[in-house]
């Protein structure tokens, strides 16, 4: 599937880019990229070898940008966070996926950090404010001597029940990515 097909499934309009290359004809160039990036990109099995897999590469991996904190991710979440990346042209190899112990332990490697679930930006923050308060801005969180940028969006699981809040789930995405 292309990013246009993730995005229309979860129910995001797209925009399409074209340009005109110097012999004349139309090419869309946003699509021409996302069908080199799936072609360089190795796939799964399943969802479990996916995340072993995931977790193996990411803690070998010292240059993360992207670290998702999501808690009890199985099932049809898991298949919808794997769509999630993949609308952001990212897949599970290419990011860090922490547990809520992890990233409290101090493992957190990335330069933005991403924290799925109503419970797990206040336990992050320690903050004691309503989830719908704190989605949709930046937050810092302390790690180290760093603190690195933090945004809260909804639980894969959350977006299965209540699908309307996709949309919003895309915005606290595009915020995440306007800060790398």
């Amino acid at each position: 599937m292309s990013q246009a097909d993730y995005l229309n499934e979860m129910g995001i309009s797209t925009w399409v880019l074209k340009n005109k290359p110097e012999d004349g004809g139309e090419t869309n160039s946003v699509q021409a990229q996302q069908e080199n990036q799936q072609a360089q990109q190795p796939k799964a099995s399943n969802a479990n070898a996916a995340t072993a897999e995931m977790t193996q590469s990411s803690s070998e991996n010292q240059e993360v940008v992207w670290t998702f904190v999501v808690d009890q991710l199985s099932g049809d979440a898991a298949l919808l966070f794997d769509k999630i990346l993949a609308s952001l042209m990212l897949s599970r190899n290419t990011i860090q996926l922490l547990s809520s112990a992890e990233a409290l332990a101090g493992k957190v490697n990335g330069q933005v950090v991403i924290a799925m679930g109503s419970q797990m930006g206040r336990q992050l923050l320690q903050m004691d404010d309503g989830f719908e308060e704190l989605r949709g801005a930046v937050h810092s969180l302390e790690h180290a001597e760093d603190e690195l940028p933090l945004v809260l969006t909804y639980h894969p699981e959350h977006l299965l029940k209540k699908p309307s809040d996709k949309a919003k789930t895309w915005q606290d995405l595009l915020l995440a990515r306007s800060l790398i």
